[in-house]
């Protein structure tokens, strides 16, 4: 009679651990769903920060161009012109430092996804 109680008490211990262990795996899944979502957004960010900086270099690169037209015809300085070689080198300078983030947000969402990297890499290096 005795081992009824303890063999019951045993099923209950047995029946929580398996549901305490159910919990730990559903918290671990949206641990990891939330995990995914950030590094997705921050690839989608990046990528919009990319085409900011594209513009940058063209809005950068034609304000070279009309300073340097000015130049030529004396009615800027050679501090201008500097100034614009400045910012265009600077918008170049930036979305290059953009890109590498974008690509390092890539993938850091490929690894959290659980993409082997290094098989991605020799996929789509050929």
């Amino acid at each position: 009679i005795t081992s009824l109680w303890k063999t019951k008490s045993k099923i209950d211990q047995a029946e929580s651990k398996v549901k305490q262990l159910e919990a730990n795996q559903a918290a671990l899944q949206d641990i990891i769903k939330m995990d995914i979502n950030k590094n997705y957004f921050n690839l989608l960010s990046a990528q919009k920060k990319v085409e900011v900086y594209t513009k940058a270099i063209d809005q950068a690169s034609e304000n070279y161009r009309i300073i340097n037209n000015k130049f030529n015809n004396n009615l800027a300085t050679t501090t201008d012109l500097l100034d614009a070689d400045v910012a265009l080198l600077q918008s170049r300078l930036s979305q290059t430092f953009i890109k590498a983030d974008a690509l390092l947000a890539y993938y850091r969402l490929l690894h959290v996804s659980g993409v082997d990297l290094l098989d991605h890499l020799k996929k789509y290096s050929k």
